[in-house]
Parts: structure tokens; sequence; C-alpha cells
């Protein structure tokens, strides 16, 4: 007698041996109790979940002697014909080789004639989204009213591709991938029953490469046998699938995890000696670490993974050892890296500096527990620094760089940035809290030896106006020094030395500020440009000077006070930015 492979020999033949569609089972059962069988049926999902051997089922619960029943007996005439698939009244028709109009019109002609054994005349058409438009377009009415004695069953792996029209007459059954567990517990069953010996880690290997299929977990089972003598081990199902073992994940996750950049290398120089598929391979790490994720988020429900149990203790007690923030941070990276390693021509490289990079970044501590430890680091200290050493601040108008009495330390390089806000002005345009009266500028005039005099007067308020209209050419005027023309129908606007820079940019928009100036004042401002020795910088300046000087104290204090001095030395970190709240820095925080 010839060979009868795993997945025929031990194909399903009652409801209660289907594996992983319950929900499927329980219905079709219930409709076969309360006598309410649809007359037409599609059932979808991926390859070898069951769905043929279903239908097998269904027609057997109808044409059993003792049917319909949920429970047929496997003896009679029509159970036995109908598992050899040799039944005159279950018609099984390929969908993908008669898919033309003519077949459909064959099969409608044979509708009419009454079942030969059996109760009912089954007409199964497996991968039915092949049928041609025509063809479906010829089933319709047939389909929408058969013959009372008449079923229909669908199945196919791409339910979007049958017209809707064939679906709405038609109960629709979503068939689910089988779970690995499940596939796993199956295998074990049969291995039993064959008296074959198996290891956990091999079944569990087969399991997940069959992808919920369990036609597909016995052909890998049966390639399995064929090659084995005696028991069957992880390393030899390994070796005949061409994938890397399972143990191998859990392997390299763990040194990554630990920061071992050097074992990291070296198991992937393995893998790759080995022969195996470097992108094949990147896929089932990037799965392996997806399962770390979720044995980190669900560390109290560990059905939530679908591995094998002999797996699943591992993966749990690997995803433990770090903080679920360190798993995210994990997945994310080699999900970004994951990409370019699928498309790259010279993928080992990009596998082992991703996941070098990713070891040498160390675990990931949450933010609430770095807050727990500086609460602790202040009830140590007894307040905010009231041991170690003090830092005395520098004078103002000296930084650390020491650049002398005037501040201009790294300020001169950019002196049109400004730290604080411009004063508020009054509604009249004069700076807040300036009383009015005798110090009141005239009302404009459309003579310039009016305007201009005024201007130089009320430049502050003037140069604070203008840097919220038009920021760029306020910054260049507020570094300059305005002075009446001879005739007082002009203004020259002198610059220090230590500003000529500043002078050559509003030399270069000399134009525009006497556009801009001449629109203030309300009447026309020749602008003239020049540098001179006897300058001052203007007070507006040296006061937002000041005010950078102060910040980079403070900021500076913040830096070496004892507590943050402490704290970088706990944690062997650094401070990268300083918030100044208005009396200081918020050490609090």
């Amino acid at each position: 007698m010839s060979y009868l492979v795993l997945a025929r020999k031990w194909r399903p033949n009652a409801f209660a041996e289907v594996v992983g569609q319950s929900h499927v089972v329980k219905t079709l059962a219930g409709a076969i109790e309360v006598d309410r069988v649809a007359h037409a049926f599609v059932f979808s999902g991926v390859r070898g979940v069951g769905k043929t051997s279903l239908a097998r089922i269904l027609a057997k619960s109808l044409n059993c002697t003792d049917g319909p029943t949920i429970d047929p007996c496997g003896s009679c005439t029509s159970c036995r014909t109908i598992a050899a698939g040799t039944a005159v009244d279950v018609i099984e028709i390929d969908g993908a080789s008669n898919n033309s109009v003519d077949d459909i019109r064959e099969l409608r002609e044979t509708v009419p004639y009454r079942p030969v054994i059996g109760k009912y005349k089954v007409y199964v058409i497996d991968e039915v989204h092949m049928l041609s438009t025509s063809a479906f377009n010829a089933l319709l009415k047939t389909l929408e009213e058969p013959p009372a004695h008449v079923k229909f069953i669908f199945a196919t792996t791409e339910a979007h591709k049958i017209p809707v029209t064939i679906l709405s007459r038609c109960q629709r059954y979503d068939f689910r991938r089988i779970p690995t567990s499940a596939i796993v517990d199956r295998i074990r069953s049969i291995l039993d029953d064959e008296k074959i010996a198996a290891d956990e880690n091999a079944l569990a290997l087969i399991g997940r490469e069959a992808e919920g299929s369990m036609r597909d977990a016995l052909s890998i089972l049966d390639q399995v046998l064929a090659s084995q003598e005696k028991d069957i081990t992880a390393d030899a199902v390994a070796d005949l699938l061409g994938v890397v073992d399972g143990q191998v994940l859990y392997d390299i996750s763990r040194a990554v995890l630990k920061g071992a950049s050097s074992s990291v290398i070296e198991i992937i120089r393995t893998v790759d000696d080995q022969g195996y598929d470097i992108p094949t391979f990147a896929k089932s790490l990037l799965e392996h670490f997806r399962n770390l994720v979720v044995a980190g988020v669900c560390q109290d429900n560990p059905s939530v993974v679908d591995l094998p149990d002999v797996e699943k203790e591992e993966l749990f007690e690997l995803a433990g050892t770090v903080s679920v923030h360190t798993l995210h941070r994990l997945f994310k990276h080699f999900s970004e890296a994951f990409e370019a390693i699928a498309r790259s021509s010279h993928p080992r490289i990009l596998l082992e500096t991703s996941l070098v990079r990713i070891a040498d970044l160390g675990d990931l501590v949450p933010a609430a527990d770095l807050v727990r430890k500086l609460e602790a680091l202040v009830a140590r200290l007894g307040g905010h620094g009231s041991s170690g050493p003090q830092h005395s601040p520098p004078p103002v108008g000296t930084g650390p760089q020491g650049q002398g009495s005037k501040g201009l330390s790294r300020t001169q390089a950019s002196p049109m940035a400004s730290s604080q806000p411009p004063p508020a002005l009054s509604s009249e345009g004069r700076p807040s809290g300036q009383p009015a009266g005798a110090a009141d500028p005239p009302p404009r005039a459309g003579d310039a030896r009016h305007a201009i005099p005024r201007a130089k007067n009320d430049w502050e308020a003037e140069i604070e106006a203008l840097k919220r209209e038009k920021p760029t050419i306020g910054s260049l005027l507020e570094c300059g020094v305005p002075q009446p023309s001879e005739d007082g129908a002009g203004l020259t606007i002198s610059y220090a030395q230590e500003y000529r820079a500043i002078a050559d940019l509003a030399i270069d928009r000399q134009r525009e500020i006497e556009r801009i100036l001449s629109e203030r004042l309300g009447t026309n401002v020749k602008v003239h440009i020049s540098t001179d020795k006897a300058t001052e910088i203007p007070l507006v300046t040296r006061r937002r000077l000041e005010r950078d000087e102060e910040r980079r104290r403070r900021e500076d204090d913040a830096r070496l006070h004892p507590l943050v001095q402490r704290a970088q030395a706990e944690f062997g970190a650094s401070v990268t930015q300083v918030t100044l709240s208005s009396d200081g820095p918020n050490l609090e925080q």
C-alpha cells in the first residue's frame, strides 16, 4: 500500500477534531441541531486552516444515515465515500481550472437532479475566487434559489475577490490562523499515536514555521520524519528547514539586552557561516523582539503570546530582566533598521551594526525612578545644598570668559540676539512707567526738522516698537546712537568700534532703514551710517548685555550647585540644559 501523507491521514473527520476554528464549528453545529442550515456558505481563510475539511464534515453531517447530525457515524456508505472523496452526492470542483462560464453551465444542468444516496447534493467549489465574471453571473440565479436538496460550499483564500452579489447570497465564515500552541499540541498528539519521540524545541520550531497552517505543519513534520531515523531534535529540524534554531533568538536578544556587543557579533557570524538567510533571520528576530515587548507589558497574562509553553517561560523570564521602556526602545530601533536590512545587498553588515548600536544604548531608566532617586538625594543632603563647596557668582559684566567690565563675552559675535522681551509701551508709545508731561515728544509733523529731534529723544521707545514689527531692522538700529545732521533734516547713526560688523550690515540695508524710519516719522528721512571710536554702546544695548551676563551667571550657578553636582555623580550624567525660573534656577524640578 502506498504511503499516505500525514495531512491526509490525520484530516479531521468530525467537528470535535477540528483545531483552532471553534467559532465556525459552534455555529455550524448549532445550525444543524436546530435545522437552520443555509443553502450556501463561503469559507474564507489562509491555506491549510481546515476549510475543505470542514466542508466535508458538514456534508457528512447532512448526508449521514443518522443525519442531519453533528456526530456522523463515519461507517455508513455516505460517510465512508465522503471521507474518501468518492461520494457521488458531494461534488468537489477546483475553481482554478474550472472557471469558465461553460463549466458553470454544466454544473447548473446537474443541480435539478436529486441525490443518489444521501439527503443532499453538496457542491464544494475550492478557490472560488478564480471563477470568471461570466461564470459568477451564470451562477447567480441558481445560487439564490437552488432546489431544497442542494447545498453550496465555496472555499477561498481571497474572499475580497468574490463579487458582492455572490457574497450577499451566502453565509460567510472567516477561518483564523491556527495558534502555534494548538499546532504544537496537535503534532504532539499525532507523534504519540505514531510512536515517535521528539523534543519540545523541535515541535516549537515546526509550529512557528507553519505560520498558522495545520497542513503546512504536517507537511513539515512529514519532511522531518522522512530524514530522521530516531528522535526528532531541534537542531535536525533547523538544519532540514534551513532556519535558525529558536534558542539562537534568545541568545542574541539576551546579549543585546546585556550590552554584550562582542557576543552579538559572534552569534551573527555563526548564523552567517552556517548559510542561513540573513533577511529571514532578521524577520524572525523582529518577531521575537515583538514577543518580548508583549511579554514585558503582559507579565501576568502569558496567554497573549502565541508560543508553545516551553518557550513562554524563557520569554517572560528574559522580558523581566529589563524595563518595559527598554523593550520598547529595542523594538523601535530594530524595526526601523529591518527595512534597510531586508533591501540591502549586504544585510549582515547592517544587522551587525544595528544590533551593536542597540546593545550600546544600555538600559533605559524610567523618569519616575530618576525623580525618586533625586528626592532621596535631596533628603540625604538635607536641603538644597547646605553642604559642599559653594560657587560665588562673578560680578555682572564679567562671565566665565573674563571679557572685561563691559560684559561683551559671547555677545560680540551676535549682538543682535536678545534673551529678554522688550519693555511694554504705554498707549502713547512711551515705555511703561515714564510720566507724561514736559518730556512728552511733540506730535508728528511733516517737517523733518521737528521729527528728527523727537526721534532722538524717544529713540529707545521707537526701537522697541520697531523690533516687534521689523525684528532685523530693529536689532541693527538698537546698537547705534542717533544724532540729527547739521541741517536737522537727516539722521546720523553712529556705531562703536566693537559694532563695525553691525554698521556694515546697516549700510547694506540703508535704503530699507530710510524707508521704514520715514514711514514711522511721517517725513522723508536721510540716514547716514558711521563708526566712531568716541561713540559709546547705547544704554539699551548695555542693559541687554547685562541681562545676558546675569542669565549666564545664574546658569553657571545652577550647574555648579552642590545638589546638581551630587546628582551627576550619582547617575553618571551631565547637564545639557538649564531652565531658569523668574527668581533663579528651579532646583526643585
